[in-house]
């Protein structure tokens, strides 16, 4: 019983394989692998855009259980994270790497078809999932939504199986780490069909206290640190149910509630290095933290005295997505969505060394509504639609101590009142002359229109019970809110394409799209009104790549090449210790390669390659009216490398594996600017893990290492002039997974 059971129905683009045994294969073979990056079901070697996907299968194999975990089987992905519920996607070198919480990011995320624009939404639990999809460059036409450098796509399992079924996992690991997960479906009745999933995590954290080396912060300096919490640990749960009715024969509805909550999570203590600065203000290249470990911090409650660090989040989201038949190869679908989210972050931002305290509070709600009319003919395909999108987001952010405000007990509270509305028009159509030529088109109309009432707070007295929420504190502040002008923001996406395919196996590309993301604020205490406002960006994308199956159905090869042409792209910097967003045109030349290896029914290959070339004409510096020039994009190591080998055989009327994983990137900056503190030198980092299946699948446990060769890389950095704080990525870390499906 010889059966590649880690490809098996797995829905992939270009990075995995399925293969499908049920008893002795004769051959394996690459399968058609289906995706909906077009809003339409598609075999993924037809579609002109590099997407990269992965299967429910594949992410339970790599142990891929929250959404910040999806970067080292995906060329060109990075990701900046300092706590679990604010998550930076990077791609191709596009990212909006500014901690503001009102800012909205040009790598959009989506759940299940809805956009989310609040990026303390986007990092969470990932259960029970279908697949999920990374498409890269502008996504503007049939997307939309900011998506200049890409979206990410999550898409959940729904209630389409009629018999029951589900599966049970538990998980035991370092740190203190232990989740539960589960989901359970079937019919409810005639017609109907529900399913009911969830997960919950704890961990201590990885971010361990430990005590600042004798002399780190000058000869005779005290002891400090060694007795706060661990940090960067989970302590929360996720639930989600969905019920499918089929209303008439031609028309499904598919309704979706989801709950998350995280409850005083261990996050907020950062790693402090101190260092001289250059010209700019910006620290120059850092040696080692004042604790001498890069998981270790010498935090404990905040430095201005007032909550302790932590984590807390809570978000409901409800979803009606209707899909119906019109007859003649037309169809509608309408997607209906309300999702609202509150969070509060309180962070040690000095790492119990510098009196440096900082929090931030926001409360988010936003409500979308999608219609979307699609049909075909015989050499023809086309889809035409309309989005409107309404978010509010009241935040407050929050700075306390000498180094910002000048007093010992001096605090600043920044309120925001941000109302925004979006409204779109698009449409795209696919035209096919003879065999082997296709002619796509698409554009869309999109209108922001933006509000928002600011109001600084200084006062002093640091100390403000535990539990206090943002209306409390807006609700004692003293001062008018500031009226700052409207940003009123019209423009077009489009997207002009060739496809042609050569043979059966093959296609080439060649496409031009024109990206477009909308201005915003950056709000804070130390920048005048009429300043803290960016402008919108504007990419000019172009695109070539090549999509084949070759070896009698053995391998298949993906490559993309790009060129990125940035009119005032957001470049952020920390400028005189605030956060601010300014605007310099910039370039990007880079592409990816691919390649799935099936070499027989016992082995599965996976190999991706990224490399990417950027340069900003003028990224901000720290000090006050100094810009770097030439400097490159964060997070865009001049080359990715990642690799997936795996081997299975049958064994003790079972199937067993091992697994080798991981990725190498080069050099890259953290930080727009290229200051000696944000560069990130090159690293790798290996997983490894050994598994065994019962014959029939019901039975399944994974011993697995992550970060194998205990690799130190650092995933967010920010220089605060004078002294640098960090956030690692966890060490070498153990743990064993056993799940039952039935």
């Amino acid at each position: 019983m010889k059966s590649n059971i880690f490809l098996q129905k797995v829905i992939l683009c270009a990075s995995v394989a399925t293969v499908i045994g049920s008893g002795p294969v004769a051959a394996a073979v690459l399968e058609e692998i289906v995706v909906t990056s077009q809003k339409r079901e598609q075999n993924l070697q037809d579609v002109g855009i590099s997407v990269t996907a992965m299967s429910g299968n594949q992410m339970d194999a790599l142990g891929l259980d929250n959404t910040m975990e999806i970067t080292q089987q995906v060329p060109g992905l990075q990701i900046q994270t300092f706590n679990p519920a604010f998550t930076i996607f990077n791609l191709r070198g596009i990212s909006q790497n500014n901690f503001q919480d009102n800012l909205e990011a040009p790598v959009a995320a989506y759940f299940d078809d809805v956009y989310i624009g609040s990026m303390n939404a986007v990092g969470g639990q990932m259960y029970d999932m279908e697949r999920m999809e990374v498409l890269r460059g502008p996504q503007g036409t049939l997307f939309g939504r900011n998506a200049t450098g890409g979206l990410i796509h999550f898409i959940t399992k729904k209630a389409v199986d009629d018999e029951f079924n589900g599966y049970l996992k538990a998980e035991a690991s370092d740190f203190g780490t232990y989740s539960l997960e589960g989901a359970v479906g079937g019919g409810l009745g005639d017609n109907v069909r529900g399913r009911l999933a969830g997960r919950w995590e704890k961990s201590d954290g990885y971010f361990e206290t430990g005590p600042v080396l004798p002399d780190a912060l000058g000869p005779g300096s005290p002891a400090l640190g060694g007795n706060g919490p661990d940090s960067l640990g989970a302590d929360g749960f996720s639930l989600r149910g969905s019920l499918q009715f089929d209303f008439s024969d031609s028309t499904t509805i598919d309704l979706k509630a989801a709950y998350a909550e995280d409850n005083d999570v261990p996050a907020g203590q950062w790693l402090v290095y101190l260092a001289d600065v250059d010209a700019n203000g910006l620290a120059v290249e850092v040696d080692k933290p004042v604790t001498g470990d890069v998981h270790k911090h010498a935090g404990g409650k905040f430095s201005i005295g007032r909550n302790t660090a932590g984590v807390d989040r809570d978000m409901t989201s409800l979803t009606a997505h209707i899909t119906s038949e019109l007859g003649n190869a037309v169809e509608f679908v309408s997607i209906t969505n309300w999702t609202e989210m509150e969070k509060s972050s309180r962070e040690d931002g000095g790492g119990g060394v510098i009196p440096f305290g900082f929090e931030t509070y926001a409360d988010y709600e936003q409500w979308s509504q999608e219609f979307r009319l699609s049909g075909e003919g015989d050499n023809y395909r086309w889809q035409v639609g309309a989005y409107y999108l309404d978010m509010t987001n009241d935040t407050l952010a929050v700075v306390g101590g000498p180094i910002v405000t000048g007093f010992e007990d001096g605090i600043i509270d920044g309120f925001a009142n941000i109302e925004s509305t979006n409204w779109s028009l698009f449409g795209q159509g696919e035209y096919d002359i003879g065999d082997y030529l296709t002619l796509i088109a698409g554009y869309r109309w999109s209108q922001d229109d933006k509000k928002i009432d600011f109001l600084n707070v200084a006062r002093s007295g640091m100390d403000v019970p535990d539990g206090t929420t943002l209306f409390d504190l807006e609700d004692s502040a003293v001062g008018e809110f500031a009226d700052v002008p409207k940003i009123d923001y019209g423009d077009y996406a489009l997207r002009l394409q060739v496809n042609w395919m050569p043979t059966e196996d093959s296609l080439v590309f060649l496409s031009y799209n024109r990206g477009i993301k909308g201005g915003n604020w950056s709000p804070n205490a130390f920048v005048n009104i009429e300043d803290f406002k960016h402008d919108e960006e504007t990419l000019h994308a172009y695109e070539l790549g090549v999509k084949t199956t070759f070896l009698d159905g053995l391998a298949r090869l993906n490559a993309t090449v790009f060129y990125y042409d940035y009119q005032d792209y957001q470049a952020f910097s920390l400028s005189n210790v605030t956060p601010q967003v300014t605007n310099s045109d910039a370039t990007n030349l880079g592409g990816e390669i691919e390649l799935i290896l099936l070499p027989n029914e016992s082995w599965d290959i996976i190999l991706g390659l990224s490399f990417i070339d950027s340069e900003i004409e003028e990224a901000p510096g720290a000090a006050p009216g100094s810009f770097v020039a030439d400097a490159e994009l964060p997070s865009a190591p001049g080359y990715s490398f990642n690799y997936l080998f795996r081997y299975n055989w049958d064994i003790f009327a079972g199937n067993a594996a091992v697994q080798l994983d991981g990725v190498a990137n080069d050099d890259q900056f953290l930080e727009s600017h290229n200051g000696g503190s944000s560069l990130q030198e090159s690293y790798a980092t290996t997983n490894a893990s050994i598994s065994y299946s019962t014959a029939n699948g019901d039975w399944d446990v994974r011993a697995w290492v992550k970060n194998l060769n205990d690799e130190e890389y650092a995933i967010y950095s920010l220089d605060i002039g004078g002294f640098v704080i960090r956030q690692y990525a966890p060490p070498r870390w153990y743990g064993v997974t056993a799940s039952y499906n039935f």
